[in-house]
């Protein structure tokens, strides 16, 4: 049950990390039944870096994602996203960071069937408190990337 976290080498000193985990562990309890999701994890992430999280089904993979997105807690052990330390925010608090500082693109879930996906795609800005730029250059960014990848 252990994830492999595969980072770019630095070769020269870099900012402090935009991310840091320190001692993560998150233990899901089924009545007296325990699993141990992530033992232990420490983890630095660094702007610019392109990571890759390997793992065989059970490792831990998406229960860390999870908890570095604010969508669940750990168990125990620290989570800092910049001077924020994710680890002592309540629900609110998480349902911020999320708004203003999170993206997620889910496998299988968490669209709306009833919009098409350029409008499942709009509606992530649409609700946003301070969306990157102005709706009909967000909705020209949507076209555009319709257009590349041929799938809205």
């Amino acid at each position: 049950m252990n994830a492999e976290v595969h980072t770019p080498i630095r070769l020269a000193a870099r900012d402090s990390a935009v991310f840091q985990a320190r001692g993560v562990t998150k233990v899901y309890r089924m009545g007296e039944v325990e699993v141990h999701a992530l033992r232990g994890v420490d983890l630095d992430l660094f702007q610019g870096e392109f990571v890759v999280l390997l793992g065989p089904s059970g490792s831990g993979k998406s229960t860390l994602l999870n908890i570095l997105g604010g969508l669940d807690v750990p168990t125990s052990g620290t989570v800092r996203y910049l001077d924020h330390d994710l680890t002592r925010y309540d629900d609110t608090a998480l349902t911020h960071y999320r708004r203003e500082h999170v993206g997620f693109v889910f496998q299988f879930y968490n669209l709306i069937p009833s919009l098409t996906a350029r409008e499942n795609v709009a509606l992530v800005t649409d609700i946003s408190l301070s969306p990157v730029g102005s709706k009909p250059a967000r909705q020209g960014r949507i076209k555009t990337s319709q257009s590349e990848v041929s799938c809205l």
